[in-house]
């Protein structure tokens, strides 16, 4: 969970280009994360971001 929280604020600190403090504050009121798995020590967890939120700047392609 520690690593999808710190992967979604570095998404939306550098690619959406929102400073950190608001991005940790907007992760807490609008972002969900899943579980998606947790079998033999595997541990999947994702954060949901609304690209809506953002307008048109999520819709561009991100190298990761």
């Amino acid at each position: 969970m520690r690593r999808a929280v710190v992967n979604a604020l570095d998404f939306i600190e550098h690619d959406l280009a929102m400073d950190r403090a608001v991005a940790y504050a907007y992760l807490s009121a609008a972002a969900d994360f899943e579980v998606s798995q947790v079998v033999d020590r595997t541990v999947g967890v994702h954060g949901v971001i609304e690209k809506g939120h953002f307008g048109r700047v999520a819709d561009k392609p991100h190298a990761h």
